[in-house]
């Protein structure tokens, strides 16, 4: 951590092997850090060229080194801008207008939760409670629907992309009781 957060403080570029999760081996990698963000993992967000910052998660870099390579980060470059798109720390995904409703039974309590800084809270009909953001980060969002205080009592009224998303961490989540799809030994 220290070797990264004096590269970033010094824009200086950084090597490293990484071994994303499912990968079999280490890749080299030199980046242009920008900044951590911190949630289960703590995640190093680099720029690599001239495409959108990536986030590595830092439990997975080996033999981190600063490089003698300084850089200048863009000027409309605005790291928080970027991190508050996301719902979480992921930014791979769509850009999207997202609008769920949560029953009466728990829109007290979801009224106290700052899922999102882009969110709009209104009252719908029968006490139910709607929450509309902008966000990126959907299978951290998809995570954050599927908690206990929530499930059953939300629905994602939009965009369909989401519920598809959704669905599709539900099927996930079907091989843990049937074996006959699980793909690990």
């Amino acid at each position: 951590m220290r070797v990264l957060e004096r590269a970033i403080e010094g824009f200086e570029e950084v090597k490293f092997k990484y071994r994303a999760q499912k990968a079999k081996s280490a890749v080299l990698r030199q980046v242009k850090p920008l900044g951590l963000l911190f949630g289960r993992f703590v995640y190093l967000v680099a720029s690599t060229g001239n495409r959108a910052p990536i986030s590595y998660r830092a439990d997975l870099l080996e033999n981190v080194e600063i490089t003698d390579t300084h850089f200048e980060p863009k000027k409309d470059w605005d790291f928080k801008k970027w991190a508050s798109e996301s719902f979480g720390v992921f930014h791979g995904d769509a850009l999207w207008n997202v609008k769920i409703r949560f029953s009466k039974d728990v829109a007290k309590r979801a009224e106290k939760v700052q899922f999102h800084p882009s969110q709009k809270i209104s009252h719908g009909r029968n006490g139910s409670l709607v929450i509309e953001m902008r966000c990126r980060g959907h299978r951290e969002l998809i995570w954050e629907l599927l908690h206990p205080d929530w499930i059953g009592h939300v629905k994602i009224e939009s965009p369909e992309g989401l519920q598809k998303e959704y669905l599709g961490q539900l099927d996930r989540a079907k091989l843990a009781v049937n074996s006959g799809n699980f793909v690990g030994t």
